[in-house]
């Protein structure tokens, strides 16, 4: 009889053993620190480590490609390019060159995303976990950050629901440089456009249009007008941004 036992407990022990893993589900977020970012190191691997290659991890933004403007709000969506079963999540960071979280997070849709890491991240809340794409805003880290990659981890639903069992796993990673802005003294050598501190005017010289922000990343105007007057601005740092150039100017 102990014999028997023995064998039925080996036996059901090898069947446990051979039965196929099921991942932890995390439908209401990431418990964050899942982005596989350099500071975060792990990935959604680390909740779903039978999934499978996803079908892609898209981040997309309206950062120039010259680099971001410290201080400005930019928006950031993050997609798959797959919806296996309609069930997805993510987490979304961004950090520097030495792996500090840098910038600041805003939803723009706070039913379908929320914080998490402290608010150095973004990941689907329970109503999201339904979408395959999620979208926010990023607010640029202050000058002399210098570059910063944006790093998205995204899991596409498996089936059965709730089982996670044949789940796919992406991840994405975009990197932007820090745009050189030169002080009013340089902005006499450059052919885009010249700015007179004492007229208080900007004519343009080879570009077709000019962008007028505040110190914290707002656009007051744009103009085509071939001579602009600022006399209308109150006293302090702008920014002047063209086709080519983003420049800083000082109005007293």
């Amino acid at each position: 009889m102990n014999k028997l036992l023995t064998s039925l407990c080996i036996i059901f022990g090898l069947l446990i053993s051979l039965y196929p893993t099921i991942s932890t589900s995390n439908s209401t977020g990431s418990p964050g620190g899942k982005t596989g970012s350099p500071s975060d190191v792990s990935n959604c691997m680390g909740c779903h480590s039978d999934a499978g290659a996803g079908d892609g991890a898209d981040i997309s933004t309206n950062i120039p490609n010259d680099g971001y403007i410290p201080g400005s709000t930019y928006s950031i969506t993050v997609s798959s390019s797959g919806n296996l079963f309609g069930v997805n999540g993510f987490e979304f960071t961004c950090e520097d060159n030495t792996n500090n979280k840098v910038g600041n997070f805003s939803l723009t849709n706070s039913s379908l995303t929320q914080f998490v890491n402290n608010s150095n991240a973004v990941t689907h809340t329970p109503s999201g976990n339904s979408s395959s794409s999620w979208s926010f805003d990023w607010i640029a880290p202050p000058s002399g950050t210098g570059d910063i990659t944006f790093y998205a981890a995204i899991i596409q639903g498996g089936y059965p629901i709730g089982q996670n069992i044949g789940d796919w796993f992406s991840s994405s990673s975009l990197t932007f440089n820090e745009a050189i802005i030169n002080t009013a003294s340089n902005l006499e050598k450059e052919n885009d456009f010249f700015f007179n501190s004492k007229l208080k005017t900007v004519t343009l010289l080879h570009c077709d249009n000019i962008s007028i922000y505040n110190i914290k990343g707002s656009l007051l105007i744009s103009s085509s007008e071939k001579i602009l007057n600022l006399n209308y601005l109150s006293k302090g740092v702008y920014i002047l941004k063209s086709n080519n150039k983003v420049q800083k100017i000082s109005i007293y």
